[in-house]
Formats: structure tokens, C-alpha cells, sequence
């Protein structure tokens, strides 16, 4: 049985004692038994222990940390790239876009949206593995993270069109890690990032769509 795959189970009951030392029940059970194993366990007076096991106020503040991280890391890079992007900006403007571009205004709303369920898929996963127990399903979300941000750098800021393209296929190989790992740790959280996916590959397409369409960049445009 992997240790990584196992769920913690405690009595629900006084623990025993021997010789002055406490006893305490533990069961390990694999999800891949499903559903009914938790019924099985919860029915024989065992308490699933959530996440962690940390306190609540741990758990809404590790919660607030995800959603400042996302939420937040999206909003600085937004405003630092602010010019950069929308029919106001000399560049973004100029540039030869296809018919079904979405309007400007659209994308903050939705990545604020985006962020805030991947605050709250990592969170979910934070719950069960914690971020040392078992630190791969984290440390690759953090790693596709900080590719989606250095997205809105090379785009906005540097203005390569071909970099951000490749940047951006990388991110979305790293989303679907991420969703695999994650499923493996609890099996509907990737679900939270469907839509994320679902973004960036039409984000995907939009940036290669430019690129095809301003191969120098936007340069001749601005002159």
C-alpha cells in the first residue's frame, strides 16, 4: 500500500491506556477502495481526520495565503503591465488581432475568477498532504504559477510574441501535471482547474494567432 495514497483514520472513542501510556487506534485505508471503505470505517465509530489535522484557524489562514499568492501575485503583475495591455496601449492596440479576440475588459474578471479556484484546489490539496508530507503535488503548482505570471512579463512587457507562445504551451503542460498529481491526491479537486486549462489553452491559441498574424512583433505597427 503507498504511503502516499493512504487517508488517516482515528477511533472515535476514549483512547485505551497500557501501563500509563495512551493507545490510539489508527487505520490507513487506500482511496482506490473508494467510498464505501469510509462508510465502512466511519460505521465502525472511526473519524476521518481532515487534512492536516491542524486547527481551523490554520486551515482559513493557509486558505488566505493561497488566495493572496494567486489572487493576488496576478493582481501585481497586472498592474506592473497595465499600459501593456488593452485598446489603450500603443502596443496591444497596434497590433493585427483576429476576429474573435475577446473584448479587453474580459480578461481581468476572468483571471481573477481563475486564481481564486486555483487558491482554493491548492488549498484542498494543502488539507490532505500538507506541505512537507508529501510536497510534489504543491511544488508543482507553485512551479506552474510562477510560469503563469512570467507569461504576462514576456508578452506585456517584453513584447515577444514567439516567446510567450512557447512560455505559455510549458504553462499548460505544467497545468495538466498539476491536475494529475492533484487527482491522485483527491481525485475531484482537478476539476477546479478545468476552467484554468480550459483559459490558457484558448489563451494558447489567441497568442499564436498573433504571432501569425504581427511576426514582427507589432514593430512595423508602431512605426
Amino acid at each position: 500500500m503507498s504511503e502516499d495514497n493512504q487517508h488517516m483514520f482515528m477511533k472515535d472513542e476514549k483512547p485505551k491506556t497500557t501501563k500509563g501510556k495512551m493507545m490510539t487506534a489508527l487505520i490507513f485505508q487506500n482511496p482506490s477502495h473508494g467510498k464505501n471503505m469510509d462508510d465502512y470505517y466511519i460505521s465502525q465509530g472511526y473519524k476521518r481526520i481532515q487534512g492536516d489535522g491542524e486547527p481551523v484557524w490554520v486551515q482559513i489562514l493557509v486558505l488566505l495565503f493561497f488566495c493572496v499568492l494567486c489572487a493576488g501575485g496576478g493582481a501585481v503583475c497586472g498592474v506592473i503591465t497595465a499600459k501593456e495591455f488593452g485598446d489603450d496601449s500603443p502596443w496591444y492596440g497596434n497590433l493585427t488581432k483576429p476576429s474573435w479576440v475577446p473584448p479587453s475588459a474580459l480578461f481581468g474578471p476572468v483571471w481573477t475568477i481563475l486564481y481564486l479556484l486555483m487558491a482554493v484546489a491548492a488549498w484542498f490539496i494543502w488539507r490532505e498532504t500538507g506541505f512537507c508530507r508529501q510536497p510534489l503535488p504543491l511544488i508543482v503548482f507553485f512551479v506552474q504559477l510562477a510560469f503563469n505570471f512570467a507569461w504576462t512579463f514576456i508578452f506585456g512587457l517584453a513584447h515577444e510574441l514567439l516567446g510567450a507562445f512557447i512560455e505559455i504551451v510549458l504553462l499548460w503542460l505544467l497545468i495538466v501535471l498539476t491536475m494529475i498529481l492533484f487527482y491522485r491526491v483527491k481525485w475531484w479537486v482537478p476539476l477546479l482547474l478545468v476552467p484554468y486549462l480550459a483559459w490558457v489553452t484558448f489563451a494558447s491559441c489567441l497568442n499564436f494567432a498573433l504571432y501569425k498574424l504581427n511576426p514582427d512583433n507589432g514593430e512595423s505597427n508602431d512605426a
